[in-house]
């Protein structure tokens, strides 16, 4: 993913010859369907199967998104300044995950109306038919399990060479 922004970036950024062509973008996100009405009930049912189909819908019913903010010392859980860990990764983990989702409990349904209500603005209810009828289906099962092992196995194996680009430019960037 982060090669995906760097080199979205990079072909967005102007071409270092002035007189050169300007760079030509060949996509363009398809726009939203932009509807503030509220969803019908037959729309209302393929914005929550979209939610189910994409795995978000588990993520909103257990707030298991929240686990990045879990982590003892990291950037959302700092530790006091002298305090010492005296738990386990994996204890601490558990424990900031348990305080975190009895919080998100309260919000539970507020994340829930806002996934909803972004799905309904984003998409027309036969564009939902279409979408869902794709991602519920054996090769859209596939499409999504092969996207995320993708995106995984290539953020690992780029790691050192996107560290090396970092670096880089920012030699550069400081001549």
């Amino acid at each position: 993913m982060k090669m995906l922004l760097l080199l979205s970036f990079a072909a967005l950024s102007p071409p270092a010859d002035a007189s050169a062509a300007p760079v030509q973008l060949t996509q363009k996100l398809a726009p939203s369907a932009q509807i503030d009405e509220p969803p019908i009930p037959s729309k209302l049912l393929f914005i929550r199967r979209y939610l189910r189909a994409i795995g978000r819908q588990e993520q909103l019913d257990t707030g298991s998104f929240l686990d990045r903010y879990a982590i003892p010392g990291g950037p959302r859980w700092q530790l006091s300044n002298g305090q010492v860990l005296t738990e386990s990764l994996s204890g601490g983990l558990k424990k900031r995950m348990a305080a975190l989702t009895n919080v998100y409990a309260k919000h539970r349904a507020e994340y829930q109306q806002a996934y909803e209500h972004h799905v309904n603005w984003e998409f027309t209810e036969a564009e939902l038919v279409e979408i869902v009828g794709f991602l519920e289906r054996p090769v859209g099962k596939h499409f999504l399990d092969g996207r995320w092992r993708m995106e995984a196995y290539v953020e690992t194996n780029v790691e050192e060479m996107e560290e090396q680009i970092v670096k880089e430019a920012i030699a550069n960037f400081t001549k």
